[in-house]
């Protein structure tokens, strides 16, 4: 099965030369991305991972993707393995012709593919059990009060327990039904990962409805090449008949397309048990409200879906959607990360310090993806003891000019997948360079 580099290398063009980051966080047990009731199974635990990529050209960052995976433990058994697709970016600092698509097709394919024992070896959990202090060694410890908690501990009945046994768990059984969803909300804006970027007259950004039809020819790839022929595809648009929604699903491949979500809600069920909770989620930041007016338990999914639409979010003409897909991988699809095509990090902290040094910066211009990319590379040498990945592309070149014609938000024009330069934003707090 190739790996990360080799699926990369297809889809970029021969003879050019990319670095990519590729960060992984740890995994960590969260709370349900679901509002549980009472007398649901205690015996599930979901545990989070983030990924973040980046690509660069000619020493300039140029793409980003932020996604992440949640794995379903059931009774020790991996059963459920979700992808939330959170931001994609990139800011036209580019210089070379490129399928954005292809290369956000790949990467998530690649994630796709990743085997979920992958993602719960070394889980930190939710609550973490007190420790008697009184009876562990530390560098505090006086020589004296060190040697006599070792005699009591070799004189116990008990088995010593290390700190790292208290404060993670691991699994490593997965259920023979275990299932893979891919989900994400589709919205154009100037800049999401790349802040002030839009500035950039070479960045190109889709309409609503381009988009939209954008991430569901990646979404229809990764399920035909990755899925067996049993799925589940789902496409919500706020707002919108059934019958201009079911339009969009013309261009599709796969036959398993249908109006609705995912989560298998009936339109009388309450919308705050049915409706997942993700990270800067519009969907999320609406159900929170309801649970702050007291109305939690009062709407019911259709009202959920209409009231949706007059949220600020979503009401500025633009086609706004969620997509959501299920289905069990091929057997011939699965993978682990490889130590030399991922940067594991052992914190949160530290995973969000190396991000920041590509969404901190200013891409009003080109110096800021230049500079983006020399601090990043510097951090990693200098602090970490490793690099970015080279990538050289293999793709036969097209004759086709770099430049395309800029694609403004907000018109809805028939225009070629392969143009896209740029989806979505971010709102970023800048950072100082250093």
């Amino acid at each position: 099965m190739p790996n990360l580099r080799e699926l990369l290398a297809s889809v970029l063009p021969e003879l050019t030369n990319y670095d990519l980051l590729h960060l992984k966080g740890p995994s960590r047990e969260v709370n349900p991305i679901f509002l549980t009731r009472r007398h649901d199974d205690d015996a599930l635990s979901l545990v989070k991972t983030q990924h973040f990529f980046v690509l660069s050209s000619g020493n300039k960052v140029f793409y980003a993707l932020e996604l992440y995976v949640y794995v379903t433990v059931k009774n020790c058994a991996v059963t459920e393995k979700l992808i939330f697709v959170s931001k994609a970016d990139t800011n036209g600092y580019c210089d070379h012709k490129l399928s954005v698509r292809d290369v956000t097709r790949v990467i998530l394919g690649y994630i796709t593919s990743i085997n979920p024992l992958c993602y719960v070896k070394d889980i930190l959990k939710l609550s973490k059990p007190q420790r008697d202090h009184s009876k562990v060694v530390t560098q505090h410890t006086t020589t004296r009060k060190a040697l006599k908690i070792l005699i009591n501990r070799s004189r116990a009945s008990t088995k010593y327990i290390p700190s790292n046994d208290i404060l993670y768990q691991h699994f490593n059984q997965v259920s023979p039904n275990w299932t893979c969803q891919i989900c994400l909300f589709t919205r154009s804006e100037p800049e999401y990962l790349f802040s002030q970027s839009s500035q950039n007259p070479r960045k190109h950004v889709l309409s609503g409805s381009a988009l939209l039809s954008w991430w569901l020819s990646i979404i229809d790839s990764v399920m035909i090449s990755h899925f067996e022929s049993d799925i589940r595809a789902r496409l919500q648009i706020p707002g919108e008949e059934d019958n201009a929604t079911r339009k969009y699903f013309q261009s599709s491949k796969l036959t398993y397309w249908q109006v609705g979500d995912l989560f298998n809600g009936k339109s009388s069920d309450l919308a705050v048990f049915n409706i997942p909770v993700f990270p800067d989620d519009p969907k999320g930041r609406f159900l929170e409200q309801l649970v702050e007016g007291d109305r939690a338990r009062k709407v019911q999914l259709n009202e959920f879906w209409a009231e949706l639409q007059i949220q600020q979010e979503f009401r500025l003409g633009e086609t706004v959607s969620v997509i959501g897909t299920e289905g069990k991988l091929k057997s011939s699809v699965g993978r682990v990360m490889a130590a030399d095509e991922v940067i594991s990090t052992s914190s949160r902290k530290l995973f969000n310090t190396v991000k920041s040094y590509i969404t901190g910066e200013d891409y009003g211009t080109e110096e800021g993806a230049l500079e983006a990319f020399a601090n990043l590379s510097d951090f990693l040498h200098l602090r970490l003891g490793t690099k970015l990945i080279r990538i050289q592309g293999i793709k036969p070149m097209t004759s086709q000019p770099v430049n395309v014609p800029e694609l403004k938000v907000g018109k809805r024009s028939e225009i070629s997948r392969d143009t896209v330069r740029s989806l979505d934003r971010t709102l970023v707090r800048k950072r100082q360079k250093k």
